[in-house]
């Protein structure tokens, strides 16, 4: 696959933290691409390396070595501020916590994201309430996190992540506290993304019955890309 057909690739992709044992390598010599307007799986257990690899597809951190693509730009080569731009404007972020604020309403949670992405003061209140329609929430805009369910959250927690309208949504485990019936729906939101909006999802996950419902599945295994499959056959 080309590099302008890959929304986001990797080269060599390597992470090491420092420990009070030594080194730990969290991810070695990682190289994938990833396509647009699909749902892609980055899959391992416990300890695999997934989160630290979602993490810095996201640039929320940065690799020890190798290089991201995003988009077509080097991601790995970007000063600070232009990666903090990158962040607020073209990506979203979807976390297994939902990491809503307990103190603020639906509306207010996915309002308050607008204003950290820049979006104009003029067009906040419907695009909010807009994205709150899209997951099927537009009821429960008034109510604070505590009185939803938790599937409930994570839906108000994707409508913040796609209020101002990301390239790319990563999601860490967004499934993994929910019962099997509210996951679904979830999965079932984001592939509405793809098809409706063509978003692209690139999602961490250790539930085998979900891999069936993805475009893509990278396995991780102790920091290595150990295999994945695209459409079913194996890469």
């Amino acid at each position: 696959m080309e590099q302008t057909q890959a929304i986001i690739k990797t080269e060599g992709l390597c992470r090491t933290f420092s420990s009070s044992a030594g080194e730990v390598q969290a991810l070695r010599d990682v190289t994938l691409e990833v396509r647009p307007r699909c749902l892609s799986l980055l899959n391992g257990k416990s300890g695999s390396g997934k989160t630290t690899l979602i993490n810095l597809l996201g640039s929320l951190d940065r690799p020890t070595s190798g290089r991201i693509f995003f988009e077509g730009q080097e991601l790995t080569a970007l000063p600070e501020r232009a990666r903090d731009k990158l962040r607020r404007t073209r990506i979203g972020f979807v976390f297994q916590s939902v990491a809503l604020m307990g103190s603020m309403t639906a509306y207010e949670n996915v309002e308050f994201g607008l204003r950290v992405a820049g979006f104009p003061a003029a067009g906040r209140r419907e695009r909010a309430l807009e994205c709150l329609d899209y997951v099927g929430l537009s009821k429960r805009a008034g109510h604070l996190p505590q009185e939803m369910s938790g599937g409930e959250q994570q839906r108000v927690a994707i409508a913040r992540a796609i209020a101002h309208r990301p390239a790319v949504i990563f999601a860490d485990e967004p499934t993994a506290q929910l019962d099997s019936t509210m996951g679904l729906q979830v999965i079932a939101v984001f592939k509405k993304l793809i098809e409706e909006q063509g978003a692209t999802i690139v999602m961490t996950t250790h539930d085998p019955d979900l891999m069936q419902l993805a475009d893509q599945v990278f396995t991780l295994e102790d920091g290595i890309l150990t295999g994945g499959t695209e459409g079913g056959t194996a890469q």
